[in-house]
Formats: C-alpha cells, structure tokens, sequence
C-alpha cells in the first residue's frame, strides 16, 4: 500500500483534527490498477524511511512476539565533515 502524497483533515465528532492520508490499495486477484482509498495517518506514515523498520521493531518488541528481529537495518552513511567537527 503506497501513500500518494495527497492529504486533508477532517474534524472528528469531538472537536479534535485527524489528518487523513491518501493510499493506493490493490485490488484483489491483480485484477487492474489499485484503488485509491482515504485513512487517518499514522505514527509509521510521519517517519523517515530510515527510521522506518526501527519503529516496527519497537512495535514488534511491546507486543512481545519472539521474533523482533528485523534484518533491513543498514548503517546511514555520514558526511566527512561531519566526523571532522565531532572531534
């Protein structure tokens, strides 16, 4: 499910505002292109990708299933300027 980058908010019953993202959903069997469908957003949507597989992991963790392994973790690359001024 891929967000499409559109977004609106909306007032709930209470007064309070919900940001609603945009998603494309796809349609059962492959049948045609997906459908576009409006949800309310996330913790998971306001990420970096980078951060991304952390918070599931997290997630995975509290719930306390016994694989809270995630395997896509990567190092970020830093610039070398930035090591120079760290010392």
């Amino acid at each position: 499910m891929a967000l499409t980058g559109r977004f609106w908010f909306r007032k709930s019953w209470t007064g309070r505002l919900v940001l609603l993202v945009e998603e494309v959903r796809p349609r059962w069997f492959g049948r045609g292109a997906g459908k576009p469908r409006w949800r309310n957003a996330r913790l998971l949507d306001f990420a970096e990708p980078e951060l991304r597989p952390l918070m599931a992991m997290e997630k995975l963790h509290r719930t306390g299933t016994a694989s809270a392994t995630v395997h896509t973790l990567r190092p970020v690359p830093s610039a070398p300027m930035a090591q120079a001024a760290n010392g």
